[in-house]
């Protein structure tokens, strides 16, 4: 069980990170998270703007990032209602469909953090694939927050050496990046391990290192400050253990007065009751026990957790039987009963939700997978049957196999004979049109160099009827009728060769014909002047030559090229009439 639980792990996580490894786009997200730290987040104000924000930019543009990103600022809005969160989180992965591995990242902390306590199995599961998934990133999103997410809960599991493994790797990250708080707060991570295994001096000192390292830190934000007074209480809670009652004294002291201050009722309760506690051991101070009763009388109606209101009220019994005051007692009996039972309906009513959730979004395959064990002996019982049947049906194949293997083998050496004939026939028909094609560029070579020898003809001779006229024009003494004569022949084999020209030109039309259809939807940027002339820039006539054939000058022919270069994205160097040449073989 446990190896399939692994492959079917491993292979989405495989998937994830193969086609993640290097998203830059992720980059984006992990911005936005960066924005989103817990300063912004302390004003809802401000992540109300961030949410719009990226939701106009997906209206705008209809881009599906800024759909996720708007999905992703959501969750951050909804982090103090973890169902709502949770389906979002889903809901985000479903439209993510890993895209972007920080939201893959993201998402999966995220459902981690949620099944930290209900089923830590769960969480360790999701923090592994976030944790994969953040090391094959070029970036490692998020990885020294992971690693202290998996401590936190194999700390919970009571793997304190793994715990603090996972923590020393997470410090070295922050370390990296110079997070003074996250840098105590592994500190102090260390302290809770080395309590819990029952090593209290190493448990103070790495504590102490925490409270140093946070206090020292300038402007402390309230998060911040909030913190350093969970610090104070750890290290308060070790130092009453090794009996420095004193120190114990100052810390919890410190930390009630600060509680009251900001109405953090929750560290009111704890620091109230630990003091009460070091005042019993020591039977000294009741006037400050008393003090602190009155303060926890007056907070009492403004508790809203539950489990506040019993450690509150289980102070306040204990104080009222140990002073003898049976009225406040009974009122405080009475109430603590009260709320024992709320806390049991209200702790089974959360159950019940939890699971109905958890039975509604995640643990579907898992309720697969239990009707399969169910069934497991029938399907077992099924198999062997379908086993005997396939076994059987092999015997009577293999029986039939042997009959025809004979035919098989005559029919493959059929099939063989009739294969190598289609061979010899097409190796003759392939040599066939081998040879039909060198033929055929023969001929196109003979035809380009009787084109070229007829320009040339042409050219010399109209230099001759030049100079003829030439002649006509210095020379007085002339017989005109001969001259005349002789400038006819001139002319007419001028029209000979453009006859010539053309004919050459006219034998290959349809081919030039195709070779242009070709190239304008090649290159559809080219005008119909600029494909005529591509025609000549193929069969590598020169600007001269094609000046002879077509009524342009040679300087206006170069600029054709040039401007017919820059439009097939050619350079300077590149030989235009070997690219048209290609372009009309493929």
């Amino acid at each position: 069980m446990k190896e399939s639980v692994f492959w079917i792990l491993f292979i989405p996580l495989f998937l994830i990170i193969s086609c993640n490894h290097n998203n830059k786009e992720s980059d984006y997200f992990f911005e936005l998270g960066k924005e989103m730290n817990m300063y912004v987040r302390e004003d809802p104000g401000k992540m109300k703007k961030i949410f719009y924000r990226e939701l106009n930019k997906y209206h705008k543009t209809g881009n599906i990032k800024y759909l996720i990103s708007s999905k992703q600022v959501e969750m951050a809005i909804n982090s103090n209602d973890k169902q709502k969160q949770i389906l979002l989180c889903y809901d985000l992965l479903r439209l993510n469909n890993n895209r972007y591995t920080y939201i893959t990242i993201n998402c999966n902390a995220c459902l981690s953090a949620y099944f930290e306590k209900s089923s830590p199995e769960w969480a360790l599961k999701y923090i592994n694939i976030a944790i994969d998934t953040s090391k094959g990133t070029t970036k490692q999103y998020n990885l020294g927050h992971l690693y202290h997410f998996k401590g936190r809960i194999l700390y919970n599991e009571g793997r304190y050496n793994d715990a603090i493994s996972l923590f020393k790797k997470a410090l070295m990250i922050f370390e990296k990046q110079d997070e003074t708080m996250y840098i105590a707060s592994m500190y102090n991570n260390f302290g809770l391990c080395y309590e819990k295994m029952n090593r209290l001096k190493e448990a103070i000192t790495a504590t102490e290192k925490a409270f140093k390292i946070l206090s020292a830190k300038p402007n402390l934000y309230n998060e911040e400050k909030v913190f350093l007074n969970y610090i104070k209480e750890g290290l308060a809670n070790y130092y009453k253990k090794v009996e420095n009652f004193k120190q114990a004294e100052i810390l919890f002291s410190s930390e009630l007065e600060f509680s009251l201050r900001i109405k953090n009722f929750g560290m009111v309760v704890r620091s109230a009751t630990a003091l009460i506690n070091i005042y019993d051991s020591i039977d000294a101070n009741p006037s400050a026990t008393e003090h602190i009763i009155k303060s926890l009388e007056a907070i009492e109606p403004e508790l809203r957790l539950n489990e506040n209101k019993i450690i509150l009220n289980t102070a306040l019994q204990n104080y009222y039987l140990k002073t003898n005051n049976i009225q406040n007692l009974k009122i405080v009996s009475q109430r603590l009963a009260k709320l024992n039972r709320e806390g049991n309906e209200n702790y089974k009513n959360e159950i019940e939700a939890n699971l109905n959730f958890t039975d509604k979004y995640i643990l579907k395959s898992a309720n697969q997978e239990s009707d399969y064990e169910k069934r497991k002996n029938i399907f077992l019982l099924l198999g062997m049957l379908f086993l005997i049947a396939v076994f059987s049906l092999i015997l009577s194949l293999l029986t039939k196999m042997k009959k025809k293997k004979e035919e098989v083998y005559a029919k493959e050496k059929e099939i063989l004979t009739k294969e190598k004939e289609i061979l010899t026939k097409g190796k003759v028909i392939y040599e066939n049109e081998k040879k039909i094609l060198e033929q055929n560029i023969l001929l196109q070579k003979e035809k380009i160099n009787n084109l070229h020898l007829n320009l040339n003809l042409k050219t010399e001779t109209e230099r001759e009827f030049l100079e003829n006229i030439k002649k006509i024009k210095k020379t007085k003494n002339i017989n005109i009728e001969e001259v005349l004569k002789n400038l006819q022949l001139k002319i007419s084999n001028l029209i000979l060769i453009d006859k010539k020209n053309n004919d050459i030109i006219n034998e290959s039309s349809r081919e030039n014909k195709n070779f242009i259809e070709k190239l304008s939807k090649t290159y559809p940027s080219l005008s119909e002047q600029e494909l005529k002339l591509c025609v000549y820039f193929k069969l590598n006539l020169s600007a001269k030559e094609i000046s002879l054939l077509e009524k342009l000058s040679v300087g206006s022919i170069r600029v054709y090229k040039t401007k017919i270069k820059i439009k097939m994205g050619l350079g300077r160097e590149d030989n235009l009439g070997g690219v048209l040449e290609k372009n009309l073989i493929s």
